[in-house]
């Protein structure tokens, strides 16, 4: 049996009840950390007006759009939810292969389950888990450099598995569904290097495709059935073929992706965190000023220094170029102890004090690191005292160095906080106990339904 037919087997075969306990409990964590981080991007640049452009379509209401409430169809729903929910860069990440793994699946999930009406708490996790390990293998079983956003790329499949899942769609019209989305699957680095809003958009965009794919498919519509590894497939079109097929299928049924994710403890590119982490380890341990730094240099991977790396510079949408410079978030972690939502708003980012410490941040490659690595930094930091040194080894958040359950609600009553809803802090201990809880919940409405 090719690759391609064990995972659509594996994911035809599997229900609630084949997951292990621990993927059960770590799926429902990432739900409640997707779902507060989508409450805190309501307001982001660009969600608003693409929320209002939906609502200016109209059409059939099948599912909820998280926040600003009303119902939309359900790929447009699904689009709008995952804006929300990538807008601040604060939503999990798979550091071994830099992409966000619930971003795509999650809404695309969701809306398909709204729109099909009698869907359980077990089941929308069950879809979830499928589609997340589907994103987390391909991303884990490629090898080149960081050109596609992988995010993007990757999260379409796992999006049009877990709308699949949902669907109750057989195998055979499942590979149609992948075979339809990969006729859209799309999403690449010049957005992030150039500033754009639509990069936060990208996992959007698969989010609708999955939704929209798996629908298709359940309507008789046909795709290509080599969308892996066939001639023109993913995997030789898009990554040259050079991809790893046991990684692929490693551990398949038993080991699933959302074990290897991490959660973010600072709302910006993941690839500025170990950075951050050394910058606020140097200046508790250290006890280092701002107003005495000189100079600090920081050694991080190839890929972080040319995607988040460069001189800080203001361009025309301010939150993106801070999420995504090392520079910035390490000048906020030595001003102000901490790198918080409020550092990512149009005065903290314009704040003199910290783009002046920004100018003498410098980011350097360290040829010692492997390509693509996320986890370590090294900072070197000279001060009118002295020179002191930091190093990150393994980044909070991390499988290895992971948030409790205490810091990943507290994460979440920070991001509802944050999203300036009041009816929404009123409802969050209650969205807190049915996520928690979410095998339990008969229909996944009832979840929804706070929401809004």
């Amino acid at each position: 049996m090719d690759s391609t037919s064990r995972i659509l087997q594996h994911i035809e075969k599997t229900q609630f009840h084949n997951l292990p306990e621990a993927v059960v409990d770590n799926t429902k964590m990432f739900i409640l950390d997707s779902i507060g981080v989508a409450l805190a991007g309501c307001n982001a640049p660009g969600c608003r007006e693409v929320v209002y452009l939906v609502k200016e379509w109209g059409g059939k209401p099948e599912a909820t759009i998280m926040s600003y409430g009303g119902k939309a169809p359900a790929p447009w729903a699904a689009m709008a939810n995952s804006m929300m929910m990538h807008a601040l860069d604060f939503d999990d990440t798979l550091d071994e292969s830099a992409l966000h793994a619930h971003v795509s699946v999650l809404p695309a999930a969701i809306a398909a389950a709204e729109s099909a009406g009698n869907v359980s708490g077990a089941d929308l996790i069950n879809a979830v888990a499928l589609g997340v390990d589907m994103v987390c293998r391909l991303g884990l079983s490629t090898n080149r450099p960081l050109s596609w956003i992988r995010t993007a790329t990757c999260g379409t499949f796992g999006a049009a598995v877990a709308a699949g899942k949902i669907m109750g769609l057989s195998r055979e019209r499942l590979s149609h569904a992948l075979g339809i989305v990969y006729s859209q699957t799309a999403g690449n680095a010049q957005c992030l290097i150039d500033g754009g809003l639509v990069k936060r958009m990208q996992p959007a965009f698969s989010a609708k495709s999955g939704v929209l794919s798996a629908s298709l498919a359940q309507s008789g519509i046909t795709g290509a059935k080599g969308f892996l590894e066939g001639q023109y497939g993913f995997f030789h079109l898009y990554e040259s073929g050079d991809y790893d097929r046991e990684r692929l299928l490693e551990n398949l049924g038993k080991g699933y992706g959302v074990m290897g994710l991490s959660i973010k403890p600072y709302p910006s590119c993941r690839m500025t965190h170990a950075s951050i982490d050394a910058a606020l380890a140097g200046k508790k341990d250290y006890k280092i000023e701002a107003g005495s730094i000189e100079e600090v240099v920081v050694h991080v991977s190839k890929m972080a220094r040319e995607m988040v790396g460069q001189p800080f510079t203001i361009r025309e949408n301010p939150q993106v170029d801070a999420q995504f410079s090392i520079p910035y978030t390490v000048a906020a972690a030595f001003l102000r102890g901490d790198v918080r939502l409020e550092d990512f708003e149009r005065d903290s980012i314009g704040d003199v004090s910290v783009l002046d410490l920004a100018k003498k941040v410098r980011v350097i490659e360290d040829p010692s690191l492997p390509a693509r690595d996320m986890d370590r930094s090294r900072i070197i930091v000279q001060t009118r005292s002295g020179i002191y040194e930091k190093d990150t080894i393994k980044m909070k958040g991390s499988p290895g160095n992971p948030l409790s359950v205490e810091e990943c609600i507290g994460k979440f009553l920070k991001c509802v906080s944050y999203g300036r809803h009041e009816n929404l802090k009123e409802k969050a201990p209650a969205i807190i106990e049915r996520i928690l809880h979410l095998e339990t919940i008969g229909n996944i409405k009832a979840l929804t339904a706070l929401l809004a």
